[in-house]
Order: C-alpha cells, then structure tokens, then sequence
C-alpha cells in the first residue's frame, strides 16, 4: 500500500514541480476587478516586484489593498524598542496606477499539464514494451 501511496505523491511532486500554471500578464482595471485571493505579481516602473500572495490558511505575506487607481501595502518589520525588547512595525506604501509598469496573474496551463501527464507515461510504456521484447515476452513477430 506503501508503494502505491508513494507513486501518486511522487507524479503530484512531479506535477508541482513542472508548474502547471503560466504568468499572464493583464491590465490594472483587470486586476482591481479580480478578487483578492488571486496570487499576483506586479512589477513597479523602478524595477521592483512585488509578490501578493496569500499562504495556504489565507493570510496575505504582506497585507495589501487595491483601490481604483492605486495599491496600498502594509509591510510589517520589528524595530527596537528597547536594548532587550523589538516591536512590530507597520509602514504603508502606496503605488499609484501609474507607477505599475506589468501585473501578472498565475493561470492554469492545460498544455503543460498534458504534456506533465503525458511525457512520463509515454516514457514508461516505452520502457515496458522494450523490457518485454528484450527479455523474450510473447513471441512476436515484427
């Protein structure tokens, strides 16, 4: 039973790594119309890129809000307090509409997850049917 869990771990590992989901890139009126859940990324005009995604309990790594011409963020660092104690700190930055040269979306690549599929079992029932052939299976004539 070991085996059999281990296999589907190793083709969803497989399948993760491969990343079945493209970066499309879309337009900010786009992107204030999605819902917040979506895992973006925006690449400011200076050159910076910012991540806004969420973990898996739904937490942002860096709050934020999205207004109708700019993106508020909230980032949170501990500054000393004291020589034995640190505080949380919150700043805010905003970045107007302007400011966003590229924001890209992860989507889901059908193509590549064929391709994920079917690639490794192609490659394993190549191996079958020649291990076959090789090691005198039925005899067949070719």
């Amino acid at each position: 039973m070991k085996k059999y869990i281990s296999a589907i771990l190793i083709n969803a590992l497989l399948l993760q790594f491969v990343g079945c989901y493209s970066q499309k890139e879309i337009t900010y009126d786009e992107f204030y119309s999605l819902p917040k859940s979506e895992e973006i990324t925006v690449e400011t005009k200076s050159g910076e890129t910012i991540s806004l995604n969420e973990d898996s309990l739904h937490h942002d790594y860096v709050r934020w809000e999205k207004n109708e011409n700019s993106i508020t963020l909230y980032p949170q660092h501990l500054e000393k307090y004291s020589p034995t104690a640190l505080i949380e700190k919150t700043d805010t930055v905003r970045y107007s509409k302007e400011d966003l040269s590229k924001i890209y979306v992860d989507e889901y690549d059908e193509s590549k997850t064929i391709t994920a599929i079917v690639v490794p079992v192609a490659i394993v029932a190549l191996i079958l049917i020649i291990a076959v052939i090789s090691y005198g299976g039925p005899n067949v004539d070719w």
